[in-house]
């Protein structure tokens, strides 16, 4: 009788040390489930391949990301080394059935629109600027 009421006691004192350690942020499982469930597209991309050209870009940045607020609205941020944060905003859309972004951002007073298709958690932007491609991949983080 001694040792099973220890073993209990034993269990319940190993149980009390274990749990709080391992307890679920029960906020953020209540706030990002259904969100991850309903719209897992909004999220923050990172760029992890960038070309001007043949030169290899990234390497002047610390990051380079697309983060998608809501459902309309966007901001890409980056920085540049020894430099301070930079953001721009735009609006977006995405076709769920086609997986199509269709997001426009203004620059220096001028407006581009880029329609992508968002495959295996990422995209890629490809434009021509001064007869060079700039070719940007992007990553869900």
């Amino acid at each position: 009788m001694k040792k099973r009421l220890f073993f209990i006691l034993a269990v319940i004192a190993l149980s009390l040390c274990i749990f709080p350690a391992c307890k679920p942020d029960m906020q953020n499982f209540a706030s990002g489930s259904v969100k991850s469930l309903s719209k897992p597209y909004i999220a923050q991309y990172e760029c992890v391949e960038a070309r001007f050209g043949d030169e290899e870009i990234l390497k002047y940045y610390d990051y380079i990301r697309v983060i998608l607020l809501n459902d309309k609205n966007m901001e890409v941020v980056y920085k540049l080394k020894d430099s301070e944060k930079k953001s721009i905003t735009g609006k977006y859309s995405l076709d769920t059935q086609t997986r199509e972004l269709d997001a426009e951002i203004g620059i220096l007073g001028y407006k581009f629109k880029e329609k992508i298709k968002v495959e295996k958690g990422g995209f890629v932007v490809n434009h021509t600027v001064l007869m060079k491609e700039v070719y940007l991949k992007f990553q869900i983080i």
